[in-house]
C-alpha cells in the first residue's frame, strides 16, 4: 500500500474562509508597515494577542483561516511573512505552501505544542509574539517522507522508548501527580511493546547508491528538528537541522536484552554509538519492504512498501529562537555518514532472524567457534593440568599448616580447576554430552589428586593444629555462595570476551577452589571428620555457584537458546537450592553469634560491688549453650564465687546456658 498523500492529512471540512485587516494607525511620518499574514484555526488566545501586537506597532495584519488558505493558496500571494497560530498537525501542509510561495514563518505555540522544544521558542507569550513578528529569519532544512513534510521525526516499525509516544498526552495532564501517573502508564506500555518487536527484512538505498543493501531491522528513527530527543543522543554525533542531511538511527538489536542494554549505554555511556544501533546521515534514503511497513510521520500513521526520504536544504525561513541557531549550526559538508557495522547483512545472520525478537541474543556458530575450541581444550586432562593441580595443592597445604595467606594466594593463582568448571557450565547449558563428560572427568581427576596429595602431606607433616586459615574454611555460609556466584559470572564473561581474559587470575583469587580441597585432604589425613565435612561443603558451594552463574552468563550472551538450556538450568537451580539450605543454617548461626557478642560488648557487668570489664569476647554455640571466651580486666584477682556470679549475669543477659572460659588481666 502506498503512502497517503500529505494533502489528505490536512483535509478539513469546507467552511467559509474569513480574512480581515487591522487598520493601520495614523503615525505621522511613519513608513508603510510590512504586510503580515496571520494564519489561524478558530479563535485561540494567541490570535487576539497577535492582533493587539500588530495594532500597537502599526502592522498591516491580514487574517485567514487554515481551511481557506489551503483551498485558495493564491490568497497568500504578496504576503512575505506568515504568523502561524495553528495546531501542530496543520503545520506540515502550511510548511509546504510556505516553501512554494517563499514566505518566512513566525510560530505561535499552543500550551501542548512541541514547537518551543523544536525551534527554541520562548514560553512567555509576549516574547513569543515579539519573536514571531520581529525575529531574525533562520534558514531551516525541510525533510520530506514520501512527499510529506517532516516537522519532528519519522519512526518506522516499532521503536519503544524512542518514538516519544504519549508525550503530548503526558504534558496535557493538569497536575504533577497526573503527569507522573500518565508517564508511568506510557513507559509500562513501551515495556510491553518490547516483547512484541518483530525484525523485518528490508532493502536500503542510501544517498546515490546503485545497489540496495539487504538487511533486517526492528525499526528506524529519522529525525529532523528533534535532535535533542533520546534517539538523537544515541546517535553519538553532533546533529543539525541545517546541514542539508537527514539523520537516521537504524535499530537492529539481536535480542530484547541487547535493546535495553543499548538504551542504557546510550543514555549513560558517553558519545559512542551503542552496538545494537547503526547511524546514517545522508540527503536521500529509500527503505523498501514487502509486505508494507507501518510508519509514523510526526505521530501520524502511514503504511507503504517504499518509504522515500529527501532533504531540501534551507527550504524554510523560520523565526526561530537564538538557542536553535546555536544548537543547529549551518553546515556545507557534502559527505554522507555511514556507520552500519552492526547491521545484519550476511546470510547466516539474516536466516537467524525469528518472527519475534528473542529475550537473549542467539550467537551464531562463527561467533563462538573460538570459545568452544578453548572450552574443549580446557575440559581435557593434560600433563600441564596434572602438574599445576599437584603444585597448587602442595602450596595450599603448606600455606594452611603454616597459616600463611601469601602462600595460599599463590596456590589459588596456580590452580587450573576453574577452566573445566566453566566448560562444565557450557556443557550443561547446551546439553553437549561430550563436553559434559570430558569436563566432569577432568574435575574428578583434579579433585582426587588434590585430596590425595593433601592427605599424604598431612600424614608426613608432624604439625597437627587447626590454624586460623584452616578454621576459616570449615564454616561456609551464604556469603561464600555469593562470592562463588559473582566469580562464575566474571569467569564466564572473561572466557566469552577475549580482551578481558587477563582478569582470570583475579577471579581465581576471589573464589578459592584448591584450598578447601587441601583442607579436606588434611582433615582426612588427621582423621578429623568435622574438618573434612566443612571443607568439602565449601568446595561444593564454590563448584555449584560458579557453574550455575557461568551457565546463566553464557545464556544471556547468546550461546544457547532458552529451549535447549531450560533443562540444564533447572538442574543447576536445584543444585544451587540444595546447597543454599545448609549454608543458610550456617549463616543464621553466624548472625546469632554476632548478635550475642554485641550484647556482651555493650553490657556493663556488675558482680556484687565490683565492675567487671570484658574484652576480646568470642562466642560460639554448642546446641543451646553459648561458649563465651573473654578477658576480664580488674584491679584484683576474682574469687571463685565472683566468677560464678559473673557467669550467672551472662546467662541472664543472653537468656541461655553459658560455658565461661575466662582469662584474667590484673590492672592497677
Amino acid at each position: 500500500m502506498d503512502a497517503k498523500p500529505a494533502a489528505a492529512e490536512a483535509a478539513i471540512p469546507e467552511t467559509a474562509a474569513s480574512e480581515t485587516t487591522v487598520p493601520e494607525p495614523a503615525v505621522p511620518g511613519a513608513s508603510a508597515p510590512a504586510a503580515v499574514l496571520l494564519v489561524h484555526e478558530g479563535e485561540p488566545s494567541s490570535v487576539s494577542a497577535a492582533r493587539r501586537f500588530a495594532a500597537e506597532r502599526g502592522l498591516a495584519l491580514h487574517e485567514i483561516e487554515v481551511q481557506a488558505l489551503l483551498r485558495e493558496p493564491a490568497a497568500a500571494e504578496g504576503r512575505a511573512h506568515w504568523v502561524l497560530a495553528v495546531p501542530d498537525e496543520r503545520l506540515a501542509a502550511l510548511f509546504e505552501l510556505a516553501v512554494a510561495q517563499k514566505a518566512s514563518l513566525g510560530l505561535l505555540a499552543a500550551a501542548t505544542s512541541m514547537l518551543p522544544r523544536l525551534f527554541g521558542l520562548p514560553k512567555a507569550p509576549d516574547a513569543q509574539l515579539a519573536l514571531a513578528f520581529d525575529g531574525d529569519d533562520v534558514p531551516v532544512d525541510l525533510t520530506r517522507c514520501n512527499g510529506e513534510p517532516v516537522l519532528s521525526a519519522v519512526t518506522i516499525g516499532d521503536v519503544p522508548f524512542l518514538d516519544n509516544r504519549g508525550r503530548v498526552f503526558v504534558r496535557a495532564q493538569p497536575t504533577l501527580w497526573a503527569r507522573a501517573r500518565a508517564a508511568l502508564g506510557v513507559y509500562w506500555k513501551a515495556t510491553q511493546r518490547l516483547f512484541a518487536i518483530r525484525p523485518t527484512r528490508v532493502q536500503l538505498r542510501i544517498g546515490d547508491e546503485d545497489q540496495p543493501r539487504r538487511t533486517a531491522i526492528t525499526g528506524i528513527v529519522v529525525f529532523e528538528n528533534d535532535a535533542e530527543r533520546l534517539s538523537g543522543q544515541l546517535a553519538g554525533d553532533r546533529l543539525s537541522a541545517r546541514d542539508g542531511r537527514l539523520s537516521a538511527l537504524l535499530l537492529a538489536p539481536a535480542s530484547v536484552v541487547a535493546y535495553l542494554a543499548a538504551l542504557g549505554r546510550g543514555m549513560f555511556g558517553g558519545d559512542k554509538l551503542p552496538r545494537a544501533f547503526s547511524f546514517v546521515k545522508t540527503r536521500k534514503l529509500l527503505v523498501e519492504s514487502e509486505p508494507a511497513l507501518a510508519y509514523r510521520v510526526d505521530g501520524r500513521r502511514r503504511s507503504a512498501t517504499q518509504i522515500r526520504f529527501e532533504v531540501e536544504p534551507a527550504a524554510l525561513a523560520i523565526k526561530a529562537g537564538p538557542a536553535y541557531a546555536e544548537a543547529n549550526p549551518a553546515c556545507t559538508d557534502e559527505r554522507d555518514t555511514l556507520r552500519l557495522q552492526t547491521l545484519p547483512e550476511n546470510e547466516a545472520r539474516l536466516a537467524s532472524i525469528s518472527s519475534r525478537l528473542p529475550l537473549f541474543t542467539h550467537a551464531l556458530e562463527d561467533d563462538f567457534k573460538d570459545l568452544f575450541r578453548l572450552l574443549r581444550d580446557s575440559a581435557r586432562v593434560t600433563p600441564d593440568y596434572l602438574a599445576l593441580m599437584l603444585a597448587a595443592t602442595l602450596l595450599a597445604g603448606f600455606g594452611l599448616v603454616l597459616n600463611s595467606p601469601a602462600v595460599i594466594i599463590g596456590a589459588m593463582v596456580l590452580a587450573p580447576l576453574m577452566s573445566p568448571i566453566i566448560s562444565l557450565a557450557m556443557g550443561i547449558l547446551r546439553r553437549d554430552t561430550r563436553l559434559l563428560q570430558a569436563s566432569l572427568r577432568t574435575i574428578a581427576i583434579g579433585v582426587a589428586l588434590a585430596f590425595g596429595a593433601a592427605a599424604l602431606l598431612a600424614l608426613l607433616t608432624p604439625l597437627r593444629r587447626v590454624t586460623p586459615e584452616i578454621e576459616a574454611r570449615l564454616h561456609p555460609t551464604l556469603l561464600d555462595l555469593g562470592v562463588a556466584v559473582v566469580s562464575g559470572w566474571a569467569a564466564a564473561y572473561a572466557y566469552a570476551r577475549e580482551g578481558v581474559m587477563k582478569t582470570l587470575p583475579g577471579v581465581a583469587i576471589a573464589v578459592a577452589l584448591v584450598p578447601p580441597l587441601a583442607v579436606a585432604g588434611i582433615g582426612f589425613g588427621w582423621g578429623e571428620a568435622r574438618i573434612v565435612g566443612g571443607a568439602l561443603l565449601l568446595f561444593l558451594t564454590n563448584l555449584v555457584g560458579i557453574a550455575s552463574t557461568a551457565a546463566l552468563t553464557f545464556l544471556v550472551l547468546g550461546y544457547a537458546p532458552i529451549q535447549t538450556a531450560a533443562r540444564g538450568l533447572r538442574i543447576l537451580a536445584a543444585a544451587l537450592l540444595a546447597m543454599a539450605l545448609p549454608l543458610y543454617v550456617s549463616f543464621h548461626r553466624i548472625v546469632e553469634v554476632w548478635q550475642l557478642e554485641r550484647q556482651l560488648q555493650s553490657a556493663a557487668l556488675e558482680v556484687g560491688s565490683r565492675q567487671i570489664a570484658l574484652g576480646e569476647i568470642q562466642v560460639s554455640l554448642d546446641g543451646e549453650r553459648a561458649i563465651v571466651r573473654a578477658t576480664a580486666s580488674a584491679p584484683d584477682m576474682l574469687s571463685s564465687a565472683e566468677i560464678d556470679a559473673l557467669k550467672a549475669v551472662l546467662e541472664r543477659r543472653l537468656g541461655r546456658p553459658v560455658q565461661l572460659e575466662l582469662s584474667l588481666r590484673v590492672v592497677r
